[in-house]
């Protein structure tokens, strides 16, 4: 599947599961029936009796269908094997995920490339190694971590390991959260609260689309509860809970990024400029430190993207209108950096409307 393709409404493995031509049954790793295989917070896994196992080849396709292109390596390919359940609602995708050893690489996306999601990784059974951008983690049973699709990441595991994962678009969580990105890459705790619910969460979602034909509105309901619990979770995890400098730089970045929306339109929007936000642009560069992009690069982003909103809702007279709207006095080079991001020209943007 491209990467810019969107999946079918259900592309699920509950109502269709990704299977292999084999047909070998795993009921041996049932984890619901195995006491040592339960995740540290009380939580089962999902029963996997009526799943089937894929092989080396079927799970890259699967695995880059499911989450991002990745290049897919094993220790042994001749002695892999996997299954993943997988349930799309409407924009979040949440998986069951059990493989023995396997080794991805994300590399460097084409500037095209618009699929700007997180994957959220819980680890319930078996250790995952995860390094993006510098960054380096071991994540256990208990904890979970962000990987950034926009980002090249390497992600294994050296013994079988079960997962939850889910896919979320980052339009759903920022104008909730903001830069949620600062704590991509960090291992983070899930053994209480928002956190253990969510999990629980995960597990009944897959368990209703894997046993019950759902409609619209359940699914619009479930995602929402979701999206609700996963912003609880990411806003205050433990240990960003425990840190007062982290949430004094919450509360700062905020600032910062209310700010900026507010004067997208001025093409002269420097750092020094946050002197209104009281602080000084050397802390504002020392914040921006901690996130996997510049300042620049940043409010660039967010240019675009107002403008891709403004193309999209058809809001607006002319082309050029639009780029002074988000702060680019030259129409040919708007138009330039926007294919470039996007995929598409500015005129090509599908309408919403």
């Amino acid at each position: 599947m491209n990467a810019n393709q969107k999946p079918n409404r259900y592309q699920n493995t509950s109502h269709q599961t990704l299977l292999a031509d084999k047909t070998k049954d795993i009921a041996a790793h049932d984890l619901s029936m195995n006491k040592n295989l339960l995740s540290p917070s009380g939580l089962e896994m999902p029963a996997t009796d009526r799943m089937q196992t894929l092989g080396a080849f079927d799970w890259k396709h699967t695995i880059n269908e499911t989450y991002f292109d990745l290049e897919v390596s094993f220790r042994q390919p001749n002695k892999f094997s996997g299954f993943l359940q997988h349930a799309k609602l409407l924009k979040i995708g949440v998986s069951h995920y059990h493989a023995n050893t396997v080794h991805y690489n994300r590399g460097r996306q084409s500037s095209g490339y618009i699929d700007d999601s997180i994957l959220i990784t819980f680890p319930m059974t078996g250790d995952v190694r995860f390094t993006q951008k510098g960054r380096q983690l071991t994540s256990k049973p208990g904890q979970f971590f962000i990987e950034l699709s926009s980002l090249p990441y390497e992600f294994y595991h050296l013994h079988e390991a079960s997962l939850y994962v889910i896919k979320v678009p980052l339009v759903l969580l920022t104008p909730q959260m903001g830069t949620i990105e600062r704590q991509f890459a960090r291992s983070l705790t899930v053994d209480e609260g928002a956190g253990r619910l969510l999990v629980f969460q995960i597990g009944q979602i897959l368990a209703l689309i894997h046993n019950n034909q759902l409609g619209d509105l359940e699914i619009k309901i479930l995602e929402q509860q979701l999206l609700n619990l996963i912003v609880l979770t990411l806003s205050a995890p433990k240990e960003v809970m425990m840190s007062c400098s982290s949430s004094i730089q919450s509360v700062h970045l905020k600032r910062i990024e209310n700010y900026v929306y507010l004067h997208l339109e001025n093409s002269a929007l420097t750092p020094a400029m946050v002197a209104a936000c009281h602080i000084s642009a050397r802390y504002l560069h020392k914040l921006f430190s901690e996130l996997p992009y510049t300042f620049s690069d940043w409010v660039k982003e967010l240019r675009l993207k107002q403008a891709n909103h403004i193309l999209k809702s058809k809001s607006y007279v002319t082309i050029d209108e639009v780029a002074h709207r988000v702060g680019y006095t030259d129409q040919g080079y708007f138009s330039r950096i926007y294919k470039q991001h996007f995929g598409y020209s500015p005129r090509d943007t599908p309408s919403t409307g």
